[in-house]
């Protein structure tokens, strides 16, 4: 899961910082301005025009759960040696805009599906596929979660 490999559909995962994983989620969404770090193992593949699917890792509210979708607007370039304030030792490389964000009516719980995600090969240690920060995801997986949040 962790090669760099062109995919047009893609994971961008919120785990606990200095806050839990939804408020940062929602944090970054309400600017609309979302951190790319120096190690993200999907890098190359993170550009306008993918596809990204939220996901609320950790403990805290909504944890392990899809909660929206959107599409990547644009990459944004930093200044050199910026850090996320939730994140504060990592490195961002540049930031991410989105459009056509749209959130789920209801969080979908990845326990719920996880037999029907193709992406994730190993059922027991499916919090390994969300290591990284993002993650590829085939077009089948991303097609079902989108259309659970429909129902």
């Amino acid at each position: 899961m962790r090669d760099n490999i062109d995919t047009d559909y893609l994971i961008l995962v919120s785990s606990d910082g200095k806050k839990n994983g939804l408020e940062i989620f929602k944090d970054r969404i309400k600017k609309n301005k979302w951190p790319i770090y120096d190690r993200t193992p999907q890098l190359l593949n993170v550009k306008a025009g993918k596809n990204v699917i939220f996901y609320i890792a950790g403990t805290g509210e909504k944890k392990q759960s899809f909660v929206g979708t959107a599409k990547i607007k644009k990459r944004i370039n930093t200044q050199d040696d910026v850090s996320d304030p939730h994140q504060e030792f990592r490195k961002v490389m540049f930031y991410i805009e989105f459009e056509d964000i749209r959130f789920f009516q209801k969080s979908i719980s990845i326990k719920d599906h996880i037999e029907k995600l193709d992406f994730i090969k190993n059922k027991e240690k499916y919090g390994l596929y969300f290591q990284g920060g993002v993650c590829k995801i085939d077009e089948i997986s991303h097609n079902y979660i989108i259309n659970c949040s429909n129902r």
